[in-house]
């Protein structure tokens, strides 16, 4: 009879251990994309459509978590600018001419927003609001006249973008308005310089 009690005894711990075990609920683990590739091409607009025609654009990011569907990134953003147009620049009260701009460069952060996400989390739509400081790259003259003084053309400004992304499955497509106030830190720049371009391109984003 003891032996019939231990064994029920048994059975029943066993049985009640199993459901437990099933009831017991683990936290779920983000599986949002941290690293983040996104190649784009580039339109000037306004004024500064006269200091290059396009541009083609590589950017990094790193995403940290900072809220529920809510993320800043860290990043930098390289151009190569196509047919970049010569401008005047100031120099000892003159001024001279610089042949076109063929880089661009923007260090900076980014707010993220998941505006909608599927339960699956395959399927989301972003927005990108950043904030970064950003440059055109221009030589000094290959004149002779320039080989010993120290002219550093180069066009620094902070830039605010704006940008929506639709991703799938990790690929997503993009739309990025920036606005770059290049004569705010730059009066030897000629007026009216322009501050304004559009990005459309394509994005990755992986875990390593």
């Amino acid at each position: 009879m003891n032996k019939l009690y231990s064994m029920l005894f048994f059975s029943w711990f066993i049985c009640n251990t199993l459901v437990a075990q099933d009831t017991i609920v683990f936290p779920k683990i983000d599986t949002f994309k941290r690293n983040i590739f996104e190649l784009s091409y580039g339109i000037p607009l306004g004024n500064l459509s006269d200091k290059y025609k396009s541009s083609i654009n590589s950017a990094f990011y790193m995403r940290t978590k900072v809220a529920k569907k809510q993320f800043i990134d860290f990043g930098v953003e390289l151009g190569g600018i196509i047919k970049g147009k010569d401008i005047q620049y100031e120099f000892n009260g003159d001024y001279i001419n610089l042949d076109g701009s063929k880089t661009s460069f923007l260090l900076g952060l980014r707010y993220t927003r998941f505006l909608v996400q599927i339960r699956s989390e395959n399927f989301h739509i972003e927005s990108n609001s950043g904030l970064g400081w950003k440059y055109l790259h221009y030589s000094k003259p290959e004149d002779e006249a320039f080989d010993e003084i120290d002219l550093k053309p180069t066009l620094n400004t902070i830039a605010i973008t704006q940008g929506i992304k639709v991703v799938f499955y990790g690929f997503g497509l993009q739309c990025n308005y920036h606005f770059s106030p290049y004569t705010l830190f730059n009066s030897k720049a000629e007026n009216n310089f322009g501050s304004s371009s559009i990005n459309f391109g394509i994005s990755g984003s992986w875990n390593f």
